[in-house]
């Protein structure tokens, strides 16, 4: 009786394993800790948490770590979902479709040590040398004021903090709080009391899976994210995943 059990269960496990539709996901190759490739595979807090939900609806992931503009682009041609690492603007909206929000994360402000100047709204950056990742898009506030602003697009975080040391910034745009700043000064051999971090992040950012309005299955892959992330945020283990993730970084 106890193997035919366990063969009930073991088909039953098969059979919903063939039922997954695989899909892709991609991801940035160069945010760490949120999102980044290791070894040549995708890794990073929100791609853990993203792999996560994914079978969660019924979808066996495959995720590809790419420069940030050039994932945004195959996504946009229809060839799978960003992870849940994508912020929502008016423009981006025209062109994706957007799940409900997966995590918020700090954007900071971080300054050389040696150089720090006043900063208490976005307004006080123009006419500053200020390093983001290329084709990042942020909160209303701060990118009203970007076409002001003297931006040096990079590809990613440790880069921008050496040219920031280096004087070729006056700031640096950090996704990911003070854990992300930590995590790649070490990456660049930059003590942490050289950098200053503005003490009021510059926003709080909504994360969103998203997925080209184009695409013929959009909305019916968008429902099914949507609803294993309602189930995950009710049972509260969307949170908890989040938090072991960002954990072991």
């Amino acid at each position: 009786m106890l193997s035919r059990a366990f063969l009930l269960a073991a088909l039953l496990l098969l059979a919903v394993a063939a039922r997954a539709q695989s899909l892709v996901m991609y991801s940035s190759a160069h945010t760490a800790p949120k999102q980044f490739a290791d070894g040549g595979r995708a890794s990073g807090y929100a791609v853990n948490l993203g792999v996560a939900i994914l079978r969660r609806a019924g979808f066996e992931p495959e995720t590809r770590a790419l420069p940030w503009a050039r994932a945004i682009k195959e996504v946009e041609a229809g060839r799978g979902v960003l992870a849940p690492v994508f912020s929502r603007t008016p423009e981006r909206e025209q062109l994706f479709l957007f799940s409900l929000p997966v995590l918020e994360d700090a954007v900071v402000l971080v300054q050389d040590a040696a150089r720090p100047f006043p900063f208490a709204t976005p307004r006080d950056l123009i006419g500053k040398r200020v390093g983001t990742t290329r084709a990042a898009r942020f909160g209303a506030e701060l990118n009203a004021v970007l076409p002001q602003l003297r931006i040096n697009e990079d590809g990613e975080p440790p880069q921008r903090l050496a040219m920031l040391l280096a004087g070729r910034l006056d700031a640096a745009v950090i996704a990911g709080g003070e854990q992300a700043v930590r995590y790649n000064a070490q990456r660049a051999g930059i003590a942490l009391s050289r950098l200053r971090i503005v003490g009021n992040p510059l926003l709080l950012d909504s994360n969103h899976f998203a997925i080209a309005r184009a695409h013929p299955e959009a909305e019916a892959i968008m429902a099914r994210i949507n609803a294993a992330i309602s189930r995950m945020k009710a049972e509260r283990s969307l949170q908890r995943r989040l938090d072991d993730y960002r954990a072991r970084y």
